[in-house]
């Protein structure tokens, strides 16, 4: 289990210090930071097992206590959360994106959600004699004679490059993107780190199910450390859908090769301006309409038709051209679905257009997951799972209900149903500190236990705990909150990647004014994906389907907004009950966290079991 990564660690550790010192002498300094390095994360993961303890310790004779030991175990979380950022923010490189990557995930809590947030920040600029050092031994010449000009202040600092604008010999603009120096040099024995603590701590704390994620990691990382990569990955997808495309909608930035190398990309510079900057967008005129649904038929043939998948298309790496062009840029993380993987996603999305929950239930169990998990597997992809935090990217208008307060408790668990068109119409099933959803009314807000509408709920707690989430999910929909960690455990890899994507596409229309109903877009990209593996077959049949998935997905936000009043009015209900238990009930024992005071909210304790991460 974990025994095989510590095994690993401890040798490269070793094996690098021997070769580094007894071979290069004058590399020891990064032989013994390397160490370093593994010191101070040991001294940030370790302290996290004393976290757990005093979790147990907290919970001793209050098992019955179902909220005190909830509120218990997002104080753990938060403090461990705490940790791992400070780690991230100390180490940099490959711990920024480890931490990014738990950030983003469905299945992480939410405290590490809020708390790691602050890693997706751009990164602080690095020395430019670093890089020019980088390009020198990359390509043994310096950089300002392989350009005819380069700008020594970056446009751009990540946790892992930065990217320079420069000019070639030739007079074109371009992008030279340069990886950061200790990325490379202590690559493997921080992602051995990792993998060890991530794998330990997972045996040593039920419920921090974080050892796929190491492994997710490794495998990310390898991928988008080789800017060879990536510009294979353009080159592709430019190749793909060119005959797709016109270069008015359409813009991969080509490569320049001669100037790339693993650690250095160059492509040409495409002038854009962010999908999400509003104010930009009317500057240059903008169609709004006509970009949401260029960029929603681009993601629909690559994710359903060719199965070679941008999986980043936050804001940032969207642009859109003076002439309404889409630009996309950032080819680091691609996934290519296989064929099988491709078609049952398209049966999937169709089942679940069409409401057909027989087809929607022979497409999971071919993905490997249990058919039993098939309604909450539609309730994932018709919600905006509050889970998968958006706002993430640098924006402040995500639908993603903030936590009133602060406290141990974390942020809201409002529930949102994506209608297709970017509006959101999901009930409010726990908005807390008197935050609102936008999109969602106001009086449904209250009724949740927003703004004080049930007596009873003061302004720092969950107005509605994770217990009460629980019985609103299993009456209306007869799903458990469990079940997402399940559902996300069980998933093809390549698909959870292919679900974040689609949650920043959702996002991304709705910056755009939510002109678009993308189920419409979706049901036609997965039709045309059908008819790729048979393309000859029955014409009219083909047609008949077609029309009933583009009814389907006319009708499916009808259907969403009717889940929407019955997720309200059992939130209602819950909430009001939740209310009169806490008015007639006893005094809880406060869960202190820090100076930040106590919360409440709902589930059971951890002893014992592998409980769920939530």
């Amino acid at each position: 289990m974990w025994r095989r990564p510590l095994v690993r660690a401890v040798g490269l550790a070793g094996g690098v210090a021997a070769i580094g010192i007894a071979v290069d002498p004058e590399r020891a300094a990064d032989t013994l930071h390397g160490f370093a390095r593994f010191k101070t994360a040991t001294c940030a993961f370790l302290p996290m097992y004393t976290d757990y303890l005093r979790h147990i310790l907290r919970c001793r004779g209050a098992e019955e206590d179902a909220v005190f030991c909830w509120t218990s175990r997002q104080v753990l979380w938060r403090e461990v959360a705490e940790r791992l950022r400070d780690l991230c923010r100390t180490n940099g490189g490959i711990y920024t994106k480890a931490g990014q990557h738990i950030c983003v995930q469905p299945v992480s809590p939410q405290p590490f959600q809020e708390v790691l947030r602050c890693l997706m920040d751009q990164a602080a600029s690095r020395p430019f004699h670093e890089d020019r050092l980088t390009f020198r031994e990359d390509f043994g010449m310096e950089i300002e004679d392989a350009f005819q000009h380069v700008d020594p202040t970056p446009v751009a600092s990540a946790s892992l490059a930065q990217v320079y604008k420069a000019r070639t010999h030739a007079g074109e603009t371009v992008a030279v993107k340069i990886q950061q120096r200790p990325v490379a040099r202590f690559l493997w024995i921080d992602l051995a780190t990792i993998e060890l603590y991530y794998s330990l701590l997972s045996y040593l704390i039920p419920g921090l199910r974080f050892a796929w994620l190491a492994r997710e990691t490794r495998r990310h990382m390898s991928d988008e450390l080789d800017f060879r990569e990536e510009a294979r990955n353009a080159d592709k997808a430019r190749e793909m859908l060119s005959p797709e495309f016109a270069a008015h909608e359409l813009q991969i930035p080509r490569v320049h090769a001669p100037l790339s190398s693993a650690r250095v990309l160059t492509q040409e510079w495409c002038d854009g301006v962010r999908v999400d900057d509003k104010a930009g967008l009317k500057a240059i005129g903008a169609d709004a309409r006509a970009i949401a649904a260029r960029i929603q038929r681009v993601f629909g043939r690559m994710i359903f038709v060719h199965g070679f998948v941008h999986c980043d298309p936050h804001p940032g790496n969207i642009l859109v051209g003076k002439d309404g062009r889409v630009i996309l840029i950032d080819h680091g993380v691609y996934r290519t679905l296989a064929d099988d993987v491709r078609l049952t996603w398209c049966q999937l999305w169709l089942g679940l257009i069409r409401n057909d929950m027989g087809e929607m239930r022979a497409a999971t169990a071919a993905l490997g997951v249990d058919p039993e998990l098939t309604k909450f597997f539609s309730l994932v992809l018709a919600l905006v799972p509050a889970k998968v935090v958006e706002d993430v990217h640098g924006t402040s208008t995500s639908s993603v209900v903030r936590g009133g307060g602060g406290s141990g408790g974390g942020g809201g668990g409002a529930v949102f149903i994506d209608t297709g068109d970017g509006r959101d119409v999901g009930g409010v099933v726990g908005a807390a500190g008197g935050g609102t959803a936008r999109g969602a009314d106001k009086s449904d807000a209250q009724s949740a236990g927003g703004g004080g509408g049930v007596r009873g709920f003061k302004g720092g707690l969950d107005k509605l705990t994770t217990l009460g989430k629980r019985e609103v999910l299993k009456d209306v929909m007869g799903v458990k909150l469990e079940d997402q960690t399940r559902l996300f455990e069980t998933m093809p890899r390549d698909l959870l990647m292919i679900l974040k994507a689609n949650n920043l596409l959702r996002y991304v229309n709705e910056q755009l004014g939510s002109p678009v109903n993308r189920f419409r877009f979706i049901a036609q990209a997965a039709e045309q994906g059908l008819a790729v593996r048979a393309p000859d077959g029955d014409a009219d049949l083909r047609r008949r389907r077609g029309l009933r998935a583009q009814v389907g997905a006319l009708l499916l936000p009808l259907h969403l907004a009717l889940l929407k009043a019955q997720l309200t009015f059992a939130a209602w209900r819950e909430a009001r009950r939740e209310a009169r238990g806490q008015l007639g009930g006893g005094a809880r024992r406060d869960v202190r966290e820090g100076g930040d005071g106590g919360a409440s909210a709902g589930a059971r304790s951890d002893r014992g079991g592998s409980a769920a991460m939530t």
